[in-house]
């Protein structure tokens, strides 16, 4: 019994395995692609294209450093916390997330 459970895990682990095969050979997209411009002449295109505004100059990361603005004062927020904290005191349990 144990030896054909051992070839029926070797016979789908054989099956899973090549599965995942992959080609082995790699070959480039723009692999027969020939010029016609020269290096020289496409920077030229580039920085006439990036001096009329026709090409973006930086992508979109997500990063903006653009914060919201706060109508209230560090203190008045600091007071709000405590109340918060004073209206929420529970003993071992938090009532804030379990409940009174």
């Amino acid at each position: 019994m144990n030896a054909k459970n051992l070839i029926a895990a070797v016979a789908v682990f054989a099956a899973a395995g090549s599965a995942f095969a992959q080609q082995t050979e790699f070959v480039a997209p723009d692999a027969g692609f020939q010029s016609s411009l020269t290096r020289a002449e496409v920077r030229q295109d580039l920085a006439q294209a990036a001096g009329q505004g026709a090409i973006v100059q930086r992508q979109h990361d997500g990063q903006d450093t653009v914060y919201a603005a706060g109508g209230r004062n560090r203190q008045d927020v600091r007071a709000e916390a405590i109340r918060s904290a004073r209206l929420h005191r529970a003993g071992d349990v938090n009532d804030l997330y379990f409940g009174a």
